[in-house]
């Protein structure tokens, strides 16, 4: 690349005095072929970035869309809490009602079952699907105790001494 140390108004470069010989001073500026590498360099670092721009902002909806989820589900699951001891079974549903039509692409489903455990013990997971068509889903998990106590057997009796 050449340079024009007296400025833009200077027209030649390379021996910046006439020497006594009848050689002419190189033009100042950039060869066709300089401008034409500058530019693909630039184009492939500008596309680059504009990758990484997209990738971020997919990274951006997905978490949003995601935190949503979990915080439905956690409403959801503090529902079942606040029934104590939920039925058994499966339920489902979507958030049109409950929200006003604030979350269009979220459908969620419940499922309540005994925990294999414990008998007076219930596990209530909650699926929340989200995103397009439906395929990403977040679980919300939890065991939940009975709060009536169970009967405690009466002393003397054949059920306190584990035979029937």
């Amino acid at each position: 690349m050449s340079y024009c140390p007296g400025g833009p108004s200077r027209r030649l470069c390379g021996s910046h005095r006439r020497s006594a010989g009848f050689r002419a001073a190189k033009p100042c500026g950039f060869t066709l072929l300089e401008v034409m590498i500058a530019l693909a360099v630039l184009g492939l670092c500008l596309t680059a970035l504009l990758t990484l721009h997209h990738h971020n902002l997919q990274a951006v909806i997905k978490t949003r869309q995601m935190t949503r989820a979990a915080m439905l589900a956690e409403g959801l699951m503090s529902q079942a809490e606040l029934e104590r001891f939920p039925p058994l079974g499966h339920t489902s549903g979507d958030f049109q009602g409950l929200f006003n039509g604030h979350f269009p692409n979220y459908r969620w489903e419940r499922d309540v079952v005994p925990w294999p455990v414990l008998p007076n013990m219930r596990q209530v997971t909650v699926r929340v699907r989200y995103g397009p068509g439906l395929r990403w889903s977040l679980d919300a998990v939890e065991v939940l105790r009975n709060p009536a106590p169970a009967p405690l057997p009466i002393p003397g009796s054949a059920a306190a001494f584990g035979t029937q």
